[in-house]
């Protein structure tokens, strides 16, 4: 059975191993974040080109543009988000079967496969990606109303049950989002590297994660940690860069580093993303049976062994020695 720092240890190495899924990945990310800014980078345009004039008139001008624009604003940003998701699903349809052979192989897979592979299982992986990251995106709103709900309740009428009742629900929500983030990305690993259609890996994702719950936890600690660290150092360079000088034109000459380092960070994300998706690739391949166990290391020589190896007046003379 593969154990969780095998899990980790294939995952990552078959990312570093297929470098561009990881530059690809990264690439999606940066994109997805560019067009869902872009409805709202739009409509502060259009209302800066309101705002001028006499300064009563424009305000006016600008009031109304923003309520006009809500409801367009809001709609822009759902379909970005929609076709980043798209992208994003389009993306592991061709990049965790290459993960799992990767895996499975213990080498590079054949270059030229990505566009089959994607062209083959990227309507199974959209359709799992939309079930897995849908209960899971339906159960964060379901906690989030019953915390909403229940904050006046705890404000007008504080009770010791109340209190339990909030913290049981937040342990809930915490456990319940870590485990649907597992489930859905295990689904699409099925859907993906196995071909199952979305009802079937959705249930072998669910046995999977109940039989190899604690490999999944370890794995999930793992790379969230791992984003973590990495986030930090990123986030503490770019306040380092900020903090050195207050005035506008060193501010704009530091645009160039902060366009580095966040595309830099990007980048590390993306391979620890792949890197993570590449783990649970291997879990499921091991659980199909497709890894093979690796052999144990040879015993050490005993010193009787060593002893006997060496010329025999050698072993005289330390003989007499000691």
């Amino acid at each position: 059975m593969l154990r969780a720092n095998q899990a980790v240890r294939l995952g990552l190495r078959a990312a570093s191993r297929n470098a561009e899924l990881s530059f690809a990945k990264a690439l999606i990310n940066q994109g997805g974040n560019l067009i869902a800014l872009l409805p709202i980078a739009l409509a502060a345009v259009l209302v800066a080109a309101l705002a001028r004039g006499d300064a009563l008139r424009s305000a006016l001008l600008a009031a109304r543009a923003l309520a006009g624009l809500r409801w367009p604003m809001l709609g822009g940003i759902a379909a970005a988000l929609g076709i980043a998701f798209a992208a994003s699903m389009l993306f592991w349809g061709g990049a965790i079967p290459l993960l799992a052979a990767d895996a499975e192989l213990n080498r590079r897979p054949p270059p030229g496969n990505f566009a089959l592979l994607v062209s083959r299982g990227a309507a199974r992986t959209l359709v799992a990606g939309v079930v897995g990251w849908g209960i899971s995106i339906l159960f964060t709103l379901a906690c989030d109303a019953a915390v909403i709900f229940a904050t006046p309740a705890l404000l007008l009428r504080p009770s010791m049950g109340l209190f339990a009742a909030a913290a049981l629900t937040g342990a809930i929500a915490v456990a319940g989002t870590f485990l649907l983030d597992v489930l859905a990305r295990l689904t699409m690993v099925r859907a993906a590297a196995f071909g199952d259609s979305a009802t079937v890996a959705f249930a072998k994702a669910a046995s999977l994660l109940g039989a190899r719950l604690g490999a999944s936890a370890v794995i999930t600690v793992v790379f969230a940690g791992l984003e973590l660290i990495v986030g930090a150092a990123a986030a503490s360079l770019a306040g380092l860069l900020s903090a050195g000088s207050s005035s506008p034109r060193d501010q704009v000459l530091a645009l160039a580093p902060h366009a580095a380092i966040a595309l830099a960070g990007a980048a590390i994300f993306g391979w620890l993303e792949v890197g993570r998706m590449g783990a649970l690739a291997a879990l499921a391949a091991d659980t199909e049976g497709l890894i093979a166990p690796e052999a144990p290391p040879e015993p050490p020589p005993s010193a009787e062994l060593v002893v006997e190896a060496l010329p025999a007046d050698e072993v005289t003379s330390r003989s007499g020695a000691s």
